[in-house]
């Protein structure tokens, strides 16, 4: 029996690559568009648990379908404390000013980086804390946390993904290449989020 799932984001991104890791899953993917469903959830958590649970727990309310989400926050180590990303990845307060209180444009973020990477040497590991939640009932929510370690350079690629700009600043350390020049698969952290909606597709 194949099973619906409702991924929880709009970032066309992101969508992409939720489609083609589950595509051989017994499972129908669905966006919030598929759904018609026009829900703003605010993410103000202070961790990427706290977002990414509060994102697949709104979705999945406004849907009554198991829904997947996902967030992530970002530690850059050659950056001082007071301009590490954090769970702020697009939220520079700086720019969120001047946009009155909106996210930052895809452009101003891959521009942002590459300036303060080319302030630090132009080149730093770079940490990422995902989290994953998987809403499959109204009192029921599964989430797993890991960390993806990569180089960031103030060199951006030629390839840039809409919603994903920092992917093109991103080096993978196992290949050399920009992860925004690497197939959905051959993402470092692809066979995480494939093992986590695989283990429960029963509970779908």
């Amino acid at each position: 029996m194949v099973k619906r799932l409702l991924l929880g984001t709009r970032n066309p991104e992101k969508e992409t690559l939720f489609r083609v890791l589950f595509e051989e899953l017994p499972i129908e993917v669905v966006s919030l568009d598929d759904l018609g469903i026009d829900v703003a959830v605010r993410e103000d958590g202070l961790t990427p648990e706290a977002n990414a649970e509060k994102k697949a727990w709104a979705y999945f309310a406004a849907s009554g379908v198991p829904t997947l989400a996902v967030d992530a926050g970002l530690t850059i180590e050659d950056f001082p404390p007071e301009k590490q990303p954090d769970v702020r990845v697009n939220r520079i307060s700086r720019i969120s000013r001047v946009n009155g209180g909106q996210s930052a444009s895809d452009r101003e973020l891959l521009d942002h980086y590459a300036r303060e990477l080319a302030a630090v040497g132009g080149k730093s590991v770079g940490r990422w804390h995902v989290a994953l939640a998987l809403a499959v009932a109204a009192d029921r929510v599964i989430s797993r946390s890991y960390v993806m370690e990569t180089v960031l350079t103030s060199q951006a690629s030629e390839v840039l993904l809409p919603g994903a700009p920092l992917s093109s600043l991103m080096i993978d350390r196992a290949t050399g290449r920009y992860f925004s020049e690497l197939a959905p698969w051959e993402r470092p952290d692809a066979g995480e989020i494939f093992r986590f909606v695989a283990r429960h597709v029963d509970v779908l």
